[in-house]
């Protein structure tokens, strides 16, 4: 039987593999907390650069969607409301309220699924400083990598202590249940389109 490491250990000593995971952050953050929480649990990378380099992927994905927003010219999109009869005096007052409480509403919009991706638009359409709220989009995001990659660290851990066959079934229901979320998410997304 060949040994793992042997062959790993070349690969793990660059950053390529950091690098890696902080690209895939960039495109999911979930899924590469979860890539690197099994890296980290079978000692194939070292915990700290795994851990900075999924914030840091997070927090630059986080800057594109906010600079889409600012991209945007909420100008024309109300010339476009008019069209759709939209009431544009809800638009300017969520704009206020976003630009009072873009710090607040960022860090609970990080917390949570699904809310962060347009909140962040919206704040990139109020043209909210960056300044303002950058701190608490920053704790929000290392607060959550370290939950998710402490509770999947342990989560690979205990499967790595499992018997073989239970690490078969363990690995089996993840896959299966992971895969079953992700076709769930998906169909659910498309009927709401």
């Amino acid at each position: 039987m060949i040994d793992m490491n042997i062959i790993l250990t070349p690969l793990t000593k660059t950053i390529l593999p950091y690098l890696a995971i902080g690209l895939a952050s960039l495109l999911d953050g979930l899924m590469s907390s979860f890539s690197g929480s099994i890296t980290v649990s079978g000692l194939l990378l070292q915990p700290i650069p795994v851990f900075v380099t999924i914030v840091s992927g997070n927090l630059l994905a986080d800057m594109g969607w906010y600079n889409l927003g600012r991209f945007v010219q909420l100008e024309r999109l109300k010339r476009f409301g008019k069209r759709l009869k939209i009431n544009l005096e809800i638009v300017d007052d969520l704009a206020l309220e976003i630009q009072n409480h873009a710090p607040r509403i960022l860090f609970l919009a990080k917390l949570t699924v699904g809310l962060p991706v347009p909140s962040l638009i919206a704040t990139g359409l109020s043209k909210v400083p960056i300044r303002r709220w950058i701190g608490m989009l920053v704790l929000a995001e290392v607060i959550r990598t370290a939950t998710f990659v402490t509770l999947l660290f342990l989560y690979a851990s205990a499967i790595g202590q499992a018997s073989g066959e239970m690490q078969a079934i363990l690995m089996t229901m993840t896959v299966f249940v992971v895969v079953s979320g992700m076709i769930w998410w998906k169909r659910r997304k498309l009927k709401k389109i």
